[in-house]
């Protein structure tokens, strides 16, 4: 093959072969830290991509290779080695003299670098936005792989660079409600520092079950939140139900001090209880003949409420506040002043349907007050 069809296939203009002159790649470790970048065999560590393997010319003129193995399939991409050493200080290092790579690019090589541990799409979608490919940049990507691109920008320290996407990506929130994406959210909205981060965390608040940090612990990505983050999502969710029950309780003492008298439709069984309409004349399940009109009482509207909040699932109320987030209890509430069942002469003026309007809307108070936490709440500067 001529010099000319070398410089074709391998992307790098009118200089020789990539792997004719290129005995080694280097391999940039996860944590992004220059001081792990180490020179490998290209035997031990990347196949010799085959003729038909992509490469991506970022700068038709560029002077480095970049080869993503981590997705499980080759790409390559032309890039600028002084582009990437202007946005990350770990390109910088290693395009730097003090490294063979560096060097290589200085004398007119172009040097193959392997990432094998990056995800090809995150590393294609960072490094165009590096090369001012911008026409296909997406507006909004799903919370994995926001994550997923904020966790490659920060091994490599490109933040800045990134800043203006970061904020438009991280400020589409608004009807992300499932806890995993959430949590890809909040860990995307970390580390790029974004203004977005007290916002997803108020919703994460909200939305989050009591337990959800344990799961999350489980998880590869999710595992990378600080603890810190954690620890003040969980301490406010546990105080914002805290509150929750308590309006729960007390509305239960309200009720019972409530000594007014209201009739109702309807007949009861003194002997049985059963409720029987107003023509009855005995109960026939007892036979008993001492019926009396039913009547609204404190023992009564209290009996109703927990009949009302046992079909809204909040009672008994221990497991619903341990095991459900904050907008599901404020759903419930809801779900019980629509559903309370409950007539007598006061009509709207009755105790108990105003004690469960008070609570749909004390519920609602707390949604609503919930501000988020900031960077400073958790010594992030």
């Amino acid at each position: 093959m001529n010099e000319q069809g070398r410089d074709s296939e391998s992307g790098c203009q009118s200089k020789p072969d990539l792997f004719d002159n290129c005995d080694i790649t280097t391999s940039i470790n996860m944590d992004g830290d220059p001081r792990l970048v180490t020179a490998l065999s290209l035997d031990d560590t990347v196949e010799r991509p085959s003729d038909t393997s992509e490469i991506v010319q970022l700068d038709p003129e560029g002077d480095a290779t970049l080869i993503i193995n981590g997705s499980g399939y080759s790409k390559r991409y032309l890039v600028c080695s002084r582009v990437l050493s202007l946005a990350s200080p770990v390109f910088s290092k290693l395009f730097g003299p003090n490294f063979k790579e560096g060097q290589q690019t200085r004398r007119g090589d172009c040097p193959c670098i392997s990432l094998e541990e990056d995800d090809s799409e995150a590393m294609g979608l960072i490094l165009g936005i590096l090369h001012y490919k911008c026409a296909q940049v997406p507006f909004a990507l799903d919370p994995t792989a926001l994550a997923t691109v904020a966790i490659h920008v920060d091994k490599y320290d490109c933040n800045e660079a990134l800043r203006p996407w970061a904020a438009h990506w991280c400020s589409n929130s608004e009807d992300i409600t499932a806890p995993q994406d959430l949590g890809f959210m909040l860990l995307a909205a970390y580390m790029f520092r974004s203004s977005s981060f007290t916002k997803i965390t108020a919703t994460a608040v909200k939305q989050l079950a009591p337990g959800f940090a344990s799961a999350w612990g489980g998880h590869e990505a999710l595992a990378l939140l600080p603890e810190a983050v954690t620890a003040a999502l969980s301490d406010q969710i546990a105080d914002e139900l805290k509150k929750l029950h308590e309006e729960l309780q007390c509305a239960e003492g309200r009720l019972r001090h409530q000594v007014s008298y209201h009739t109702m439709s309807g007949i009861v069984c003194i002997t049985c209880g059963r409720d029987l309409p107003d023509e009855a004349r005995q109960c026939r399940r007892c036979n008993n003949t001492r019926l009396y009109s039913k009547a609204c009482t404190s023992d009564l509207r209290v009996a109703h409420y927990f009949g009302i909040l046992g079909r809204c699932g909040l009672w008994p109320s221990v497991e619903p506040f341990a095991t459900k987030p904050l907008s599901d209890i404020a759903f419930r509430f809801q779900c019980a002043q629509k559903d309370h069942r409950h007539l007598c002469g006061a009509r709207g003026h009755c105790p108990l349907i105003h004690e469960l309007e008070v609570l749909c809307h004390r519920a609602q108070g707390v949604l609503d007050s919930i501000k988020g936490i900031s960077f400073e709440e958790i010594g992030v500067n």
